[in-house]
């Protein structure tokens, strides 16, 4: 089995998938793709465990956590990034590499094994970090660059991603280089996060987890900012790291104060040029979807999922989910990837949902201002009916008026003109105009004056 192998498990270990959906992600042939799976499937069979089932066109590998645990500690099969991750961080993390006894490890050729490091060679190279030969034992690291030190940060917050899938070599490296239980270490900073108001997610823990591997390694701090000293942000979070971190070491404490202050100061600073892109990108889609009233909180989550999604294609890390797209939520995913295409870069499809998400909701909001009136014919309304409805309604949306009328007034043809309203809902068909609902709720009425919303933002793209 090959990299592809590798890769097929990666997104069966996280969700269920079609051939198409996998063709889009590994942008490989599905004829390729189909041929891996059996492949697959004889060496699942070959350790006793269940084989990957297809279920109309999606395929699935269900497996217990224990009987996942066993396949990767038996599938010693790195994808070609993974092998070059592997090289980069040894060499940086023991500032020696013997490739003949890597070779060995990684069960590889020695012209595989030399392909693979002419990546690390030619990085090196570029980013200014050197190293020479010693005849006979290896190569040892003599100046290791800033932007290598901030690369390696990445490549092993990667390796923690992904520590329940890892397979022996990357796993046994991972070892080599924390000091500590990331379950332990995961309950210590949960609190710490909580109580800063800063939003928890993997990618962040990991990185912090990461922060500590390397705050062990490293003299140099790549995150202090001496402007911290002094603001009550930086205040609050130290004290937060003593009281719940007591056994970090001063310098992973330090480290980690500097960075999450960072964080609420200067949202998302890991990587600057990806700060950059990212509000690039926001700018244009605003620009394009016309959307000129988003509120801050609903720009920041764009701006949040772009950042993201820049810095998992950049870094390969495939972190998925199943995802779908109706026919109107595709008019925003085709005008995402112009401008994605027109800027040169790409995210993975399901990043792109959590964008094209987003830019449906602030679609919404835009355009729910527009909807003015909305009548209301349901079946035997009566006066207390009414004032229920108008109470609820006035909290759900305050800005609509609602007028309410019996189904009675549409099957005598007294209700002809609707003229004077944006929005009909009713629980009998009307007209394909109308909105149908079985019953009233006030969720209902919400989902269909968003849905109304959502076709109001996007007329412009596309004619509905």
């Amino acid at each position: 089995m090959n990299t592809t192998a590798a890769n097929v498990l990666k997104i069966l270990s996280q969700t269920e998938m079609s051939i198409e959906d996998m063709h889009m992600y590994l942008n490989i042939e599905k004829n390729a793709i189909l041929k891996t799976i059996s492949q697959i499937n004889d060496f699942l069979e070959e350790i006793d465990l269940p084989k990957i089932e297809k279920n109309e066109d999606i395929f699935q590998l269900i497996l217990t956590k224990e009987q996942w645990k066993k396949l990767f500690d038996n599938f010693n099969i790195l994808t070609a990034e993974e092998r070059i991750d592997y090289l980069y961080i040894k060499f940086i993390a023991h500032g020696f590499l013997n490739l003949e006894k890597e070779k060995e490890i990684l069960d590889l050729s020695r012209s595989t094994i030399l392909r693979c490091f002419q990546s690390v060679k030619d990085d090196f190279v570029e980013n200014g970090t050197r190293y020479e030969y010693l005849h006979g034992k290896g190569l040892l690291i003599t100046e290791l660059s800033y932007y290598n030190k901030k690369l390696f940060y990445k490549k092993v917050m990667k390796l923690f991603i992904e520590e329940d899938i890892l397979v022996p070599p990357l796993k046994a490296l991972l070892m080599e280089i924390k000091k500590f239980d990331t379950k332990t270490r995961l309950t210590q900073i949960h609190p710490i996060l909580k109580f800063s108001n800063i939003p928890m997610n993997y990618f962040l823990i990991a990185f912090l987890h990461s922060l500590e591997a390397c705050s062990e390694l490293f003299e140099e701090s790549l995150f202090k900012n001496e402007s911290y000293l002094e603001t009550e942000e930086f205040q609050n979070i130290k004290e937060l790291i003593d009281q719940y971190g007591k056994d970090f070491s001063p310098k992973f404490k330090n480290e980690m104060a500097h960075f999450l202050t960072t964080l609420l100061l200067d949202y998302y600073s890991l990587e600057n040029e990806d700060k950059r892109k990212s509000l690039h990108i926001l700018k244009e889609l605003e620009k394009e979807f016309k959307i000129s009233k988003i509120n801050k909180e609903l720009e920041k989550m764009i701006f949040h999922n772009i950042y993201l999604s820049f810095f998992k294609f950049e870094n390969k890390i495939l972190k998925l989910r199943n995802t779908s797209f109706d026919e109107k939520e595709r008019v925003l995913l085709d005008k995402l990837n112009h401008i994605l295409e027109k800027n040169s870069c790409d995210f993975f499809l399901g990043d792109k949902f959590s964008i094209v998400f987003a830019l449906k909701r602030a679609l919404i909001e835009e355009n729910l201002s527009k909807i003015k009136n909305v009548l209301l014919v349901l079946n035997q309304p009566n006066a207390t009916h009414y004032k229920i409805f108008e109470n609820s309604l006035s909290k759900l949306v305050p800005h609509i008026n609602f007028d309410l009328e019996s189904s009675l007034f549409h099957l005598k043809n007294l209700l002809t003109d609707f003229n004077d309203y944006d929005l009909i809902i009713s629980d009998e068909h009307i007209n394909s105009d109308v909105a149908v609902i079985d019953f009233y709720c006030n969720s209902k009425i919400q989902t269909i004056l968003e849905e109304k919303a959502f076709s109001m933002g996007i007329q412009k793209f596309y004619d509905l």
